[in-house]
């Protein structure tokens, strides 16, 4: 039998440090790489998003995805570590795949489906920024418009 594929998504709470999303990461990449065969194919950061409702007191939380490959036992360590951290407030796991076999190809196509998340969120970020570019320039052409009245 060949490899699972599997989607876990988590989310850490909103003001943890940088440093400490990191950590949480890594933890998960330790529990994989000690697992034979298992291989990480895509992590993307999701950002800071609103959590549809409070956790703890947290109206928004920082959402973190990593697709792997695995045979199984791997996910209830990866689960049991997020579970019993302080700074996870939820995660989920699915298994994507029952039985991948051509894993070469499925890593290529990980990393095509990784570039095309990379310019969409560089596409989200700008579009951000010229928003709020705009919004500001609009705010200050308004209070020159009240100085002239």
């Amino acid at each position: 039998m060949g490899l699972r594929e599997y989607e876990l998504v988590y989310v850490v709470q909103p003001d943890a440090p940088a440093e400490r999303e990191a950590e949480i990461g890594r933890r998960i990449d330790e529990v994989i790489a000690a697992s034979p065969g298992a291989d990480i194919l895509i992590k993307d950061d999701w950002g800071k998003r609103k959590l549809a409702y409070e956790i703890q007191k947290f109206q928004k939380g920082h959402y973190l995805q990593v697709n792997y490959l695995g045979k199984g036992p791997e996910v209830r360590e990866i689960e049991r570590r997020l579970r019993v951290d302080p700074d996870v407030l939820r995660f989920l796991t699915v298994q994507v795949s029952e039985d991948v076999r051509d894993i070469e190809a499925r890593r290529k196509e990980a990393a095509e489906q990784a570039a095309i998340q990379a310019r969409r969120r560089q596409e989200r970020e700008r579009e951000r920024e010229e928003r709020e570019r705009r919004d500001s320039e609009d705010s200050v052409r308004g209070d020159m418009d009240e100085d002239e009245e």
